[in-house]
Order: C-alpha cells, then sequence, then structure tokens
C-alpha cells in the first residue's frame, strides 16, 4: 500500500512539473520569445505530453523559433492528432489539402477535416462545406454543404456565409429544407455545448 501511495506522489510531481513546463513555454511564446518555447515545449513532446506535440506542430508550421519545416509540423500534427486533438486533425488536413510536408491528397484532406468535424471543430466544418459545395474529393453535394457551413456560422466561421449564401441560392424549397434538417442533426451531434 505504501507503495503505491508513494508511486501516485512521484507521479503528481512529474505532472505538475510537465504542467509548469509548459505553462513556462506557453508564457514564453506570448511574450513572442519561441526559442525559449520551443526548448521548453520539445522534452515535453517527446514525452507524450499532447499540447506540447500541437504547439511544435504551429510552431515548425510557422517557423516560430525553429526553421519552417512542414514535414517536422506534420509529424508533430500527427503525434498530437494520436491523442484526438479536433485542431491537430484539422491541421493535418490543411497540410494535405495544401501538399504542404507531405503529398498534396485531396481525399486524406476531407478524412482528416470530418474527424475533427465530428468532434465540433467549427474550422473543419467549414473545410467540409467548402469541400461538398465545390465537389473536391467528394461528389459535390450541396445539401451537405449547406450543414456544414450552416453550423460552422453559428459557431463564429463568418467566412461561412459567403459559399452559405451562394450554395443556398441552388437548393429548391424541398432541398433547403432537407438541407436545414441535416444542419439541425449535425448540430446535434458535432456541436460543442
Amino acid at each position: 500500500m505504501l507503495n503505491k501511495i508513494f508511486t501516485v506522489i512521484i507521479l503528481l510531481c512529474f505532472s505538475f512539473q510537465a504542467y509548469a513546463d509548459f505553462k513556462s513555454g506557453g508564457e514564453a511564446y506570448k511574450q513572442g520569445d519561441y526559442e525559449t518555447a520551443a526548448k521548453e515545449f520539445l522534452p515535453l513532446a517527446k514525452n507524450g505530453d499532447h499540447r506540447a506535440m500541437y504547439a511544435l506542430g504551429s510552431m515548425y508550421s510557422a517557423g516560430h523559433g525553429v526553421p519552417q519545416d512542414y514535414t517536422e509540423a506534420f509529424k508533430w500534427f500527427q503525434r498530437a492528432a494520436k491523442y484526438g486533438r479536433p485542431d491537430a486533425e484539422y491541421k493535418i488536413g490543411l497540410l494535405y489539402l495544401n501538399g504542404l510536408g507531405t503529398e498534396k491528397d485531396d481525399r486524406k484532406a476531407i478524412n482528416w477535416f470530418g474527424r475533427s468535424a465530428k468532434k465540433g471543430f467549427a474550422n473543419a466544418q467549414f473545410r467540409l462545406g467548402e469541400m461538398y459545395a465545390a465537389g473536391l474529393a467528394v461528389q459535390q453535394n450541396d445539401i451537405k454543404a449547406y450543414a456544414w457551413l450552416t453550423i460552422a456560422l453559428e459557431q463564429g466561421i463568418t467566412d461561412a456565409k459567403i459559399t452559405l449564401d451562394r450554395v443556398s441560392a441552388n437548393l429548391s424549397p424541398e432541398q433547403l429544407k432537407e438541407a436545414q434538417d441535416l444542419a439541425r442533426s449535425y448540430r446535434d451531434q458535432y456541436v460543442k455545448r
């Protein structure tokens, strides 16, 4: 019993230390000290901290504190995505969509956007709506486009309005009702409360 208590205390101490280092890295990043942030995040990421993995992916993508390297960004986003992070899944989708750090693959992009969108990530919902509206990597479908764009717009992605207006103009009254019903269903399933 004493060994279990000791183990829990040690784990809590390391967890607190990891939080403190991540917080230090975050503060350094906010102050524009990207090199220090990268130095704080790297050991945490290597030890399995998904927050640090995502931060490093973002830093490599932007070239903040490290050389801009989309291949490294892709690697760190993939590692973070293994923890179910919708923001990392979205970024992987963007990298596939644009062929940065990996081959351009619209089908893989839409797959990653779908994973993220179903977890409530509004930017991914917007991208899905755009791809359905354009028929990019999927059969063009204004009803699905309308549904995804509607919930993205409701969550503050104002860029969705332009495509949503265009898609809406293409729908018959019956299709519009179907699209509104689908948007309601998506809202119930895929919008965080």
